[in-house]
Order: structure tokens, then sequence, then C-alpha cells
């Protein structure tokens, strides 16, 4: 995932939020968009987070968590349309 308007979050890095920034920072760039699901990157991508969120009803829910190898396997998809 690409971030645009990192500058403004460099600048306000300058405050005292530089590493909760800094995480939400590693965390987006870690997100991948699958169908109808969210992905995260989870410990330098050695394992994948699948969840939904439904902005409407403001609640993300965790569908799988899975190491590379078993993401891989498939299985997962049909939960997010794909």
């Amino acid at each position: 995932m690409r971030i645009s308007g990192e500058q403004l979050i460099e600048a306000a890095s300058k405050a005292n939020w530089k590493d909760s920034l800094g995480s939400w920072v590693r965390i987006a760039k870690g997100v991948d968009p699958v169908g109808d699901c969210v992905e995260f990157d989870i410990k330098n991508n050695k394992a994948r987070l699948i969840s939904y969120i439904d902005f409407e009803m403001g609640t993300v829910t965790a569908l799988e968590v899975l190491t590379h190898k078993d993401h891989d396997k498939g299985g997962w998809e049909s939960a997010c349309n794909c």
C-alpha cells in the first residue's frame, strides 16, 4: 500500500508521536486489499492476517492468521469473495 501525504506524518513525527506514527506507517504499508478483505503483513511478511472491515458498523473482523505457506494453499478466498 502506498501512502499519500507521508510528509505530513514525517513533520508530525517531530512531536511526541514519532513511535506511534512510525508504527502506523509500517502497518499501512503492509496492507493489501484482497477482494472484500484487507490483509495485514505480520512480522515482516512472515504471516498474513486476513480481515474484513465494515466501515458502517465500525468493526474489524479477523478471519484468518496464516503463514505464507498456508496462505498460498488457499481456502480462505471464499470469505473475501475472491
